[in-house]
């Protein structure tokens, strides 16, 4: 098959959105597949990889939005020209935003199947936030913005049960398919970490993620002096709010907190903080699936995350980790500690661990789109 990809977000600019489609556009090649990534990639950057090709689109810095993010234009007769060149079997587009308009243009005047993939809870206010549109005006729009883009779609794909119970409770009927992002589970060897564990002594938590109002990381670190004494916070992203969690955690006198700041993706995979790291913890309410999470647990790291969105997809409470009600920050120290401090029970939920996660294996994700492109394709032949 050939298959055109669009997208708003793509490497460099470092998201969950950016490396699930360029992870899930390799795997797709590795099986035989053409796959068109088209997207706002700056010119000084090349990815390779065979069978994906790339059509790099005009676009304009938006960094005012939000650090690294680039505008695409969704009038472009070249990516028409260029469709209508390669004959794709379908479009895949995975942002509702510029890029997924123009994608559903293409579909509609190559007349081929349209499928979008709902990768982010855009009716989240804290979402939204960092697009400055978090304030009530915009909240009754967000409906028909979102069914604007999918209600065309011949499929619309959720990485997680819990967003397509989203899109229900919307009142938005499409039809829905869970198909989770994956990981790649080869990509995470044993590597030594020893270098870390005797830079930090003792415990160590991690949190890894943009620094962003989203992620509720203010959520931890207001929390963090109950457990200071008793273990480091290692977090790694940059984002937004960078400054100001920087500036918090000096005036407020946090103690054994380390904020590393932004690790190239690929680096910080072999990095071997995951490996070193005692715990993970995951404090974002509106992830639809978590790529960070997804990561850690494929490195066996037990996690404690917030009974929201899609994280309670990932975490079986009191198997593979332990889920607390949103709010409650005592619950939420406790069950880190309890992680830290009982070694079996914390070797009895990374087997756990490693057991769930092959659940999304990134191989098993790519027959089960190739099965859904397959479907399109003959329904409409």
């Amino acid at each position: 098959m050939k298959v055109a990809f669009f997208t708003d977000t793509f490497l460099p600019f470092i998201t969950g959105v950016s490396v699930a489609v360029w992870d899930l556009a390799r795997s797709l090649a590795d099986r035989g597949h053409e796959i068109h990534v088209i997207a706002p990639i700056p010119r000084r950057y090349r990815y390779e990889h065979p069978n994906v090709r790339f059509l790099p689109v005009r676009s304009i810095s938006a960094s005012w939005v939000y650090p690294g993010f680039r505008f695409a234009s969704p009038f472009n007769e070249k990516v028409h020209r260029y469709a209508r060149e390669q004959d794709f079997d379908l479009i895949h587009y995975h942002t509702p935003l510029f890029l997924g308009r123009l994608a559903m243009a293409v579909a509609r005047r190559r007349k081929i199947p349209l499928i979008g993939t709902y990768h982010t809870s855009v009716d989240s206010r804290e979402y939204r936030a960092h697009w400055k549109m978090h304030h009530g005006l915009f909240d009754r729009g967000m409906k028909s913005y979102i069914d604007l883009f999918y209600r065309r779609c011949d499929l619309v794909s959720v990485p997680t049960s819990a967003y397509a119970d989203e899109v229900e409770a919307l009142g938005l009927k499409y039809p829905t398919q869970v198909i989770s992002n994956g990981i790649d589970l080869k990509k995470f060897p044993e590597v030594d970490c020893q270098e870390i564990r005797d830079r930090y002594p003792g415990k160590i938590v991690l949190s890894v993620g943009r620094v962003a109002r989203e992620k509720n990381l203010m959520f931890l670190l207001e929390a963090w002096p109950q457990l200071q004494e008793e273990a480091h916070l290692v977090i790694i992203g940059g984002g937004p709010m960078e400054a100001h969690v920087r500036r918090y955690v000096k005036e407020e006198g946090l103690k054994n907190v380390h904020l590393l700041g932004m690790i190239p993706h690929e680096d910080l995979i072999l990095s071997g903080y995951h490996r070193a790291a005692d715990v993970f913890v995951m404090t974002s309410m509106i992830e639809t699936q978590g790529l960070a999470l997804m990561e850690a647990q494929a490195a066996g790291l037990v996690s404690v995350g917030i009974n929201a969105g899609g994280t309670k997809d990932l975490i079986v409470d009191g198997q593979n980790g332990f889920l607390t009600e949103p709010g409650d920050q005592d619950g939420f120290v406790e069950a880190i500690r309890r992680v830290l401090q009982d070694d079996v029970l914390r070797d009895t939920m990374r087997d756990a661990t490693l057991k769930e996660i092959e659940k999304h294996d990134l191989r098993n994700v790519a027959r089960e789109w190739e099965e859904a492109y397959e479907g399109l394709l003959g329904a409409t032949r």
